[in-house]
């Protein structure tokens, strides 16, 4: 019998690495879950017991407003659901025509600075009123605060990243119970899941001191927050699939 040739061993291939810049992506995204908790807390304890961010929450809170006949809290509501829907509706319509593509296309970029708008003279009117804004000024403030979520909802949902929507964790924290039993290894999956829940409790626990010991700079966060985002993914990614610096 003759030899059994040596079978030809070919190069080792080392598996992709992560793509560039997806590990930047997601601390900003982690970044606007932690101003979306403070938003929730502020609308909460200061608009009139809704959320502005969470609009799974707040489609809860009109139909119990509508069961114990609480017409403000219903208006409320309402008001929030629309300009949810105006922001991502605006957002939609920037970010498809034509869809861009990239880890961090620059429109995400121009949403992030019209929510900055949106959250900036939220600050303003609600320093303006003390903390404490009266009744066609709350109305205003809903809308301005729904609008710039509904924004910054739709741009994360544009880039799509398992975990990260910003304003809801739902998902994440489902997925993270769901894959429990296989954890052997941490997966990215995971980790987005975790620190998603981490930063929507963080921001909202935020939030609700501010609120307690200093009202009126509660929204100041939201917009630093905000404004750090955009900053860094303005210096950062430039519109394609490459990364500045």
């Amino acid at each position: 019998m003759g030899e059994i040739p040596n079978a030809t061993v070919g190069p080792i291939v080392s598996p992709p690495g992560p793509e560039p810049g997806n590990s930047r992506r997601d601390v900003l995204l982690v970044g606007l879950t932690f101003a979306a908790g403070v938003v929730d807390a502020v609308s909460y304890l200061g608009l009139g017991q809704i959320f502005t961010a969470n609009m799974t929450g707040n489609i809860v809170f009109l139909a119990l407003a509508v069961g114990q006949r609480s017409i403000l809290t219903a208006v409320r509501s309402v008001g929030a659901l629309l300009g949810f829907s105006a922001g991502a509706i605006l957002a939609g319509r920037i970010l498809t025509r034509p869809r861009p593509a990239g880890i961090w296309p620059q429109r995400v970029t121009w949403l992030l600075l019209g929510e900055l708008a949106c959250v900036l003279a939220f600050a303003i009117l609600w320093a303006s009123a003390g903390g404490a804004p009266g009744a066609w000024l709350l109305y205003l403030l809903i809308g301005l605060s729904s609008l710039g979520m509904g924004i910054q909802n739709a741009a994360a949902r544009h880039l799509a990243v398992p975990g990260l929507t910003t304003t809801v964790v739902t998902t994440a924290l489902t997925g993270f119970m769901v894959d429990l039993p296989a954890l052997g290894i941490s997966g990215p999956g995971q980790r987005r899941a975790g620190w998603a829940v981490a930063a929507l409790f963080a921001g909202a626990a935020v939030g609700a001191s501010l609120m307690v010991y200093a009202r009126d700079l509660a929204p100041v966060v939201t917009v630093s927050v905000v404004a750090a985002v955009a900053t860094v993914a303005y210096l950062s990614f430039d519109g394609s699939t490459s990364v500045k610096g």
